[in-house]
């Protein structure tokens, strides 16, 4: 089931990883696998490469994080702030290839929630893999400390 998730929370339309009106950034969009993962799919630009063709592994975490994110807002309408990140890169990821990033989460605690995270390549092969933490934390802390407004 891929089911198109709207991603319009009325705040950040320039964000590096879902904002359609950020020039450079990776307008991701995403849909819901189940009722604990989601997904999206995203076209590695060349721009993107580290050592030649291989994808840049800086930019597969921001591709992590934002599905990650996405999946503790959209399945359990939580506002976090990621805090923790663990990764391990098994496999290249390599530019102009389009590649699946999925985030499930993997436990929910009091203030804590976990999202197991990873990317597969063209081939389905799971290339990037990486536990995200994020804290829950109010709407009201979020805009303080981003300085913007969530809308209602």
């Amino acid at each position: 089931m891929k089911e198109h998730i709207e991603k319009d929370l009325g705040i950040n339309s320039l964000c590096f990883g879902c904002g359609e009106e950020n020039p450079i950034g990776a307008k991701l969009s995403f849909y819901k696998l189940s009722d604990k993962s989601v997904g999206s799919s995203f076209l590695v630009p060349k721009t993107w490469g580290g050592w030649g063709k291989i994808v840049h592994g800086g930019l597969q975490t921001v591709l992590m994080d934002e599905v990650s994110g996405w999946t503790v807002i959209t399945l359990l309408e939580e506002a976090c702030l990621t805090i923790k990140v663990d990764l391990q890169f098994f496999k290249p990821l390599y530019v102009e290839e389009e590649v699946e990033i999925i985030g499930e989460i993997a436990e929910h605690k009091e203030k804590d929630i976990l999202v197991k995270s990873y990317i597969k390549n063209k081939d389905g092969q799971i290339c990037t893999q990486g536990h995200f933490t994020f804290r829950k934390v109010t709407k009201k802390k979020i805009e303080q400390i981003a300085g913007i407004k969530i809308s209602s």
